[in-house]
């Protein structure tokens, strides 16, 4: 008869799992650092925000209002402004602090998950962080989302150390940690407030009054670290009302209560994309026509059943459901007020709350099967898509989340590789702060013309054409004109939705009107074509 030694089997299972996480957190930082010397161009968000970078100094980051309505914790931009100031103002310097964060999060991510789930729901969740090509992207991007993202896994990392901890000495260094975060994230706000009102419910069921007036410690100093910090800094970012207008345009507030049946539609839609961005849990390996296996494939089956299941779980065990649960509500009170979009990126900073609730399901559903081959389906199902994701980003690194991509820096290098004496170089209106930038932080032979936006000044498209002709005059004498301009960004900072309306017809792109005026100038040849940046090379007709 075999005797098992229970310990031994167990001992062993957890260095199965330990093997398994340091597997995929060591993949996890090869990704990121792949993509990080890879070295692509800055995109226009990041541009917005490294204008500032580059230019401004401490104080001013401190005191003036940044370039694009652009904003960001302090704590950020004084750390990426440290690095620009000992190493320049490449990218690779701008991009280094989000991707430290990147690489931190996979390390200190491992002890939370270790709490809230057992071995094969810790292997899920470290996957998928490590995977998902959303969250790889944010490590290896100039904002503030890495960090944010870090926050919360820093908070979260502190309540299991401390939680249980009923020192005051304890519980002051607590509050400190809080308040230093708070000064890197604006998110953390959610998180802390979250996770304290999670806990003095706790302790007001159980009626632990003695612990609940301690907990007062670390919530009076992450509050006096908030206010500190918005009075000092962050009342100089507060939401302007071009940006509420943009977001809700666009639909990325939460409407509550809904009013009509578009309202009704915005939560499945919206928890369909969050499944894909940031979590990357989306299949995208089916590429056909046919409606059932889209159905079937490119629908988030799985993954959206085991985020209520996992949510469900966590609620049935009582232990740390409130504290998981009140930083969402507290999210979608400010959604819903209008004071914090939910789509994409704005989703990345509770994404480590999303995993655990998916990655408990999986870990369950493992449970389910034990002694059988299927166990680890789920877990597998799960980590297949942003497995996948990553996969082909490393073989098609030029579509890394595309939509966030651009070539300004390979469109400029190419233009300044073929610039001849006598030449000149208009940037039209839409292009100048990706030019800007890089004219700023590269040494290209040409400075360019800048192009003028006249579309507020004029009232129709002949028009701003006479208007344009200002700018045109500098071409005379000229040979050679190279026009460079956006085909992806059509808009500036602060406008109307598709307005002027002569500027914006419906069906058709406002760029093609202008190169139809430029080809009566002379020869247009497209000469550089990407997916945001063109160049066309006009030969002026002789004069």
């Amino acid at each position: 008869m075999k005797v098992f030694d229970r310990n031994k089997e167990r001992s062993g299972h957890l260095s199965s799992t330990m093997l398994w996480c340091y597997l995929l957190i060591s993949t996890g930082i090869l990704l990121r650092l792949f993509f990080f010397f890879y070295n692509r161009s800055l995109w226009m968000d990041e541009v917005y925000l490294s204008s500032s970078l580059i230019k401004m100094n401490f104080q001013e980051l401190a005191t003036q209002t940044l370039d694009y309505q652009q904003k960001a914790p302090i704590g950020v931009l004084w750390i990426v402004k440290l690095l620009v100031n000992l190493w320049g103002t490449n990218e690779m310097v701008l991009r280094l602090f989000p991707l430290l964060c990147g690489i931190v999060s996979l390390f200190v991510f491992l002890p939370v998950v270790k709490y809230f789930l057992r071995p094969m729901g810790v292997i899920v969740a470290i996957g998928i962080l490590a995977l998902a090509p959303p969250l790889i992207f944010h490590s290896v991007e100039i904002k503030q989302y890495a960090t944010e993202l870090l926050a919360t896994i820093l908070l979260f990392y502190l309540y299991i150390r401390y939680k249980d901890k009923n020192t005051i000495p304890a519980l002051f260094l607590w509050g400190f940690w809080i308040a230093v975060i708070i000064w890197f994230s604006y998110s953390a706000l959610f998180i802390f407030a979250g996770m304290m009102t999670g806990l003095g419910c706790k302790y007001l069921i159980r009626r632990n009054w003695n612990t609940m007036f301690r907990l007062m410690i670390p919530v009076c100093l992450g509050l006096f670290s908030f206010l500190l910090n918005y009075v000092l800094f962050t009342h100089r970012h507060a939401e302007s009302k071009w940006i509420v207008y943009w977001f809700d345009f666009y639909h990325n507030f939460m409407p509550f209560p809904p009013l009509n049946r578009g309202d009704l539609q915005w939560y499945p839609a919206a928890l369909y994309h969050l499944i894909d961005y940031p979590l990357g849990l989306t299949w995208k390996f089916y590429t056909g026509n046919s409606a059932l296996l889209k159905m079937i494939f490119k629908f988030p089956w799985i993954p959206i059943f085991c985020l209520f299941y996992g949510l469900w779980l966590f609620y049935k065990e009582r232990r740390d459901f409130l504290i998981l649960l009140f930083p969402f509500l507290f999210v979608f009170l400010a959604s819903a007020l209008k004071l914090y979009p939910l789509n994409e990126r704005f989703w990345v900073f509770i994404s480590p709350l999303l995993i655990i609730f998916i990655a408990r399901a999986a870990d369950e559903s493992s449970l389910f099967a034990a002694g059988y081959k299927l166990r680890n389906l789920v877990p597998v199902l799960l980590l297949a898509g942003p497995l996948y994701g990553s996969l082909f980003f490393l073989i098609h690194p030029d579509e890394f989340i595309i939509h966030k991509r651009s070539f300004e820096r390979e469109a400029l290098s190419f233009v300044d590789s073929r610039f001849r004496p006598g030449d000149i170089v208009y940037v039209y209106w839409n292009n100048l702060p990706g030019y800007r930038f890089y004219h700023n932080t590269h040494p290209y032979k040409f400075t360019a013309m800048e192009g003028k936006d006249y579309r507020l000044v004029s009232t129709s498209y002949p028009d701003y054409l006479t208007h344009l002709g200002e700018d045109f005059n500098s071409f005379k004498g000229k040979k050679r004109v190279w026009l460079i301009y956006n085909d992806f960004y059509h808009t500036d900072i602060g406008d109307k939705i598709d307005q002027p309306a002569w500027y914006y017809l419906k069906d058709k792109n406002p760029t093609d009107r202008l190169l139809t005026y430029f080809s009566n100038l002379g020869e247009n040849t497209p000469v550089y074509n990407s997916f945001d940046i063109k160049v066309v090379l006009v030969t002026l007709k002789p004069h």
